[in-house]
């Protein structure tokens, strides 16, 4: 699948998933508050190998808004994991939370949550971050899922 973001301002982005069957879905969201979340959702799924957490569930069919909390409709699965491990990572990220808190913590939800998955999941984050700082308004960041590379888990 490949996945559009578009700096339309400095508010707000259009993410736009093209999956192989050729079908597509966006929708255009408040930058602040959600496209940290969404790439760190990225980072933290390529790692851990999660194929039906949020970007998996996108490329399977799964509509965007129905993946939204918003939506009514309760999460199954790898995305429940991945909610777990992805809203403290953003803490770390953010040097809310030390590593050794989040490893304590995630550990206890997924056997494979160490240093090591820490640290890699920090470098993807920086690099997709410092992709979209260097991405000019109305310009596109380009992303594919599953990734390219996955993590070594």
């Amino acid at each position: 699948m490949k996945i559009a973001i578009t700096r339309i301002n400095s508010v707000t982005h259009r993410m736009a998933c093209t999956r192989n069957d050729g079908s597509s879905d966006s929708a255009d969201l408040e930058t602040r508050s959600v496209l940290l979340h969404d790439l760190v959702h990225y980072a933290v799924e390529a790692e851990a190998h999660l194929e039906e957490g949020f970007w998996g569930l996108v490329a399977s069919g799964r509509s965007l808004a129905s993946l939204d909390p918003k939506s009514g409709i309760a999460p199954t699965g790898d995305i429940v994991l991945a909610e777990s491990l992805v809203g403290p990572m953003q803490s770390v990220f953010h040097d809310r939370l030390p590593v050794e808190n989040y490893v304590t913590l995630a550990s206890r939800r997924a056997s494979f949550v160490d240093r090591c998955f820490v640290d890699a999941v920090l470098t993807r984050v920086r690099s997709l971050w410092g992709h979209w700082k260097g991405t000019p308004f109305h310009d596109t960041m380009l992303l594919h899922w599953p990734p390219d590379s996955w993590g070594a888990r």
